[in-house]
C-alpha cells in the first residue's frame, strides 16, 4: 500500500512539474574541498543544513532534485548509492565518533549510478521518492554508496560543526566536525496534503485529556503529539495513528498544553503541523493534615484538611499498611465535606492504618494517604479475693491484669474511695495488725501502660471483718460441747462433753453480733437454726474460767 502511494505522489509531482516547475534554492560553501563521500574509501557523510543557509528562503514544498557542485572534472560508477533526507531539531553535528544519526527516510537509490562531474559544475539526483521539506526545520542529508569514486566536492567550513563522516557499513562515523558541501535543492513549494483541523480536547482532568481531530477524506494516517511548549515547532516524537481521537495521559496537572496534529496524505507526504491549546485542571492532591482524636480502645475520630477541586473522598481504615485495591468493598465513600469522621468498633491493642483518596471532578482520584493510630488495651479492675483471715491478719490477692505496670492499694475502713494508694508490683497484699472483730476494706486498682499511653481502672474493694481474738475451735473434741451435724441445715444438736460446766451458751456472726442465747438443760439440746441465712456462725461457751468459741456452718 505504501510503495503504491510512494508512486502515486511521484505520478502526481511528475504530472506537476508541467503545470507548476521546482525553483532551485542554492547553499554555497567553498574554501575546503574535500573528496568524502564521493572520492574516498571514506563514502558515507551525513550534512546538516539550516533553512536560512539557502538562497532564495526556501519555502514549504516537495524536494524532487538535489545537487552537488563538483570541483573535479571525472566520471565514477557507485554501487547501492543512496541519499536519506530527515528533519531534526540538531543545530551541529557531534564531533568525534558517534553513531550515525537514524530515523531519515529514503529518498534516493540506484543500484549503480554513473556521476560524470565537471569541475565547477552541479551534478543531479532525481529523487525517487520526494521529500516533503516544510521549510522551518533544520535538514539532514545523507549521502553513502559501497564505492570509493573519484569526485571531489566543493565544500566550505562556513557554519559551524554541520557533518559527520566515516564509512558506509559501520555503526559509527570516523568524526565530525566542520565543513559542508555547496548544495542546490528542487523544491515545488506548497504541501500536496489536505491540512485536518484540530477540534477541542474533552474529558480533560488533572492528568489526562481526550484530544479530537477532523477526519480527512483519503488519509493514509495522522501524527500527533502533545507538549508545554510554545506553538509552531514539534519538540517530541509525533504519535502515528488512523484515528481521528486519543486518550493522552500523563500530562501536567493545571498547565496548558498543546495538541499539534498533521495529516498524511502517503507515508511520505504530509501536511502543515495544526495546533489547538487546552489546559489540564489543578491537580488531585492527597490529602494531608490527618489526626486522630479521641481515641480509647474501640472508637476514635478521624479528620483531614480538605482539598481544592475535590467532589468527595474515599476511605478505609484496616489493620493493613498496603494501599488498598479500589474493589475493596469495605471502602467508604463520603462527601467533599466529610474530612471527619467517626469510628466504632475498632480492636482493642491494635496500630490501625487509615487510607484516604480525594475524588476529583471527571472522576480524578489522588493516590491513596496512607496514616495510623493505636487503640489501646483499657486498663480493667482487678477481681480480688480474700484468704488466709484471722483475728489480726488477711491477704487480699488478684490476677494480674494486662498491660499493668504496677498497682496501686489502700487500707482502712469501709468508707469512700481514696484519692490514691501505695504503689506495689506483686498481686497480694498482707493486712498484718489487725484489730479482732473489727470491719476493713481493701481497695486497689491497676497503673497501666500500652504503647506509651497510660491510664488507671477504677477501684476494686472487698469488704471483711476480722475474727474474735479469742480461738474458734474446729475441733469439737477439744471443747466443752460438741456439736453436729456440721454443717447443719436446719437443727443444730448440742451434746455436753466431760469439761462442760452448767453456763449460757450464746450464738453470734462473723461481725460479732449476738443472734441468740439460751442455757443448755442436761447433756443434750437443739437449737432450730432454719432461719439463719447460709454462712459461717460461732457458737461461744462462757464460764468462770475460760471462753470458748465453736465454728459452725449453715447450709
Amino acid at each position: 500500500m505504501k510503495k503504491y502511494l510512494s508512486q502515486v505522489l511521484l505520478a502526481v509531482l511528475l504530472f506537476g512539474s508541467y503545470l507548476a516547475q521546482g525553483q532551485t534554492y542554492i547553499r554555497t560553501a567553498t574554501g575546503a574541498n574535500n573528496v568524502f563521500p564521493f572520492g574516498n574509501a571514506t563514502n558515507r557523510v551525513q550534512y546538516l543544513y539550516y533553512p536560512s543557509d539557502f538562497t532564495p528562503a526556501v519555502p514549504m514544498g516537495v524536494i524532487t532534485k538535489i545537487y552537488f557542485k563538483a570541483a573535479s572534472t571525472t566520471t565514477s560508477t557507485y554501487t547501492n548509492m543512496t541519499l536519506d533526507i530527515g528533519t531534526t531539531t540538531l543545530t551541529a553535528m557531534p564531533t568525534g565518533s558517534n553513531p550515525w544519526i537514524t530515523g531519515l527516510t529514503n529518498a534516493f537509490f540506484s543500484s549503480s549510478y554513473t556521476i560524470s562531474a565537471v569541475s565547477g559544475n552541479w551534478f543531479v539526483f532525481n529523487l525517487t521518492t520526494p521529500f516533503f521539506w516544510d521549510g522551518t526545520s533544520n535538514i539532514i542529508i545523507d549521502a553513502y554508496s559501497n564505492s570509493a569514486g573519484s569526485i571531489t566536492l566543493e565544500q566550505g567550513s562556513v557554519g559551524g560543526n554541520r557533518r559527520m563522516w566515516g564509512v558506509n557499513g559501520n555503526t559509527t562515523s570516523n568524526g565530525g566536525g566542520a565543513g559542508s558541501a555547496s548544495l542546490a535543492l528542487d523544491i515545488i513549494p506548497g504541501s500536496p496534503c489536505t491540512r485536518t483541523t484540530p477540534m477541542a480536547a474533552t474529558t480533560i482532568s488533572s492528568m489526562a485529556a481526550q484530544v479530537n481531530w477532523a477526519p480527512v477524506t483519503g488519509s493514509f494516517q495522522y501524527e500527533y503529539v502533545i507538549d508545554t511548549t510554545t506553538p509552531g515547532k514539534v519538540l517530541k516524537a509525533p504519535v502515528i495513528t488512523t484515528a481521528t481521537t486519543a486518550y493522552v495521559t500523563g500530562l501536567i496537572p493545571g498547565k496548558t498544553h498543546y495538541l499539534r496534529v498533521r495529516n498524511y496524505c502517503s507515508a511520505v507526504s504530509y501536511s502543515l503541523w495544526d495546533t489547538i491549546a487546552f489546559t489540564t485542571l489543578p491537580p488531585c492532591n492527597k490529602p494531608s493534615g490527618f489526626i486522630a482524636s479521641n481515641v480509647d480502645s474501640n472508637s476514635g475520630n478521624i479528620q483531614w484538611l480538605q482539598e481544592p477541586n475535590v467532589t468527595g473522598y474515599q476511605y478505609l481504615v484496616d489493620t493493613f499498611r498496603n494501599a488498598p485495591l479500589s474493589t475493596n468493598p469495605n471502602i467508604k465513600n463520603v462527601s467533599s465535606t466529610g474530612n471527619f469522621q467517626p469510628l466504632t468498633g475498632l480492636e482493642e491493642g491494635r496500630w490501625h492504618y487509615v487510607h484516604i483518596r480525594a475524588r476529583c471532578v471527571m472522576n480524578d482520584s489522588s493516590a491513596w494517604s496512607l496514616d495510623s493510630f493505636y487503640t489501646p488495651t483499657p486498663c480493667r479492675k482487678p477481681t480480688l479475693a480474700l484468704t488466709h483471715l484471722t483475728s489480726n491478719n488477711s491477704i487480699v490477692s488478684w490476677d494480674p491484669v494486662k498491660t499493668a505496670k504496677q498497682y496501686e492499694y489502700y487500707f482502712g475502713s469501709a468508707a469512700t474511695l481514696p484519692p490514691n494508694g501505695t504503689p506495689v508490683k506483686i498481686t497480694s497484699v498482707q493486712t498484718p495488725y489487725l484489730l479482732p472483730a473489727t470491719n476493713y476494706s481493701v481497695h486497689v486498682r491497676c497503673m497501666c501502660e500500652d504503647n506509651g499511653i497510660k491510664q488507671s481502672s477504677g477501684w476494686s474493694s472487698i469488704d471483711f471483718t476480722s475474727q474474735f481474738a479469742t480461738g474458734i475451735s474446729n475441733t469439737e473434741s477439744e471443747a466443752p460441747i460438741m456439736l453436729y451435724p456440721n454443717p447443719v441445715t436446719d437443727v443444730l444438736s448440742i451434746k455436753a462433753g466431760p469439761k462442760f460446766r452448767d453456763t449460757r451458751l450464746t450464738i453470734l456472726n462473723l461481725k460479732g453480733q449476738t443472734l441468740g442465747s439460751f442455757t443448755l438443760q442436761g447433756t443434750e439440746g437443739n437449737i432450730d437454726v432454719s432461719s439463719y441465712t447460709p454462712g459461717v456462725y460461732i457458737l461461744q461457751y462462757t464460764d468462770n474460767e475460760q471462753t470458748q468459741n465453736i465454728k459452725f456452718t449453715k447450709q
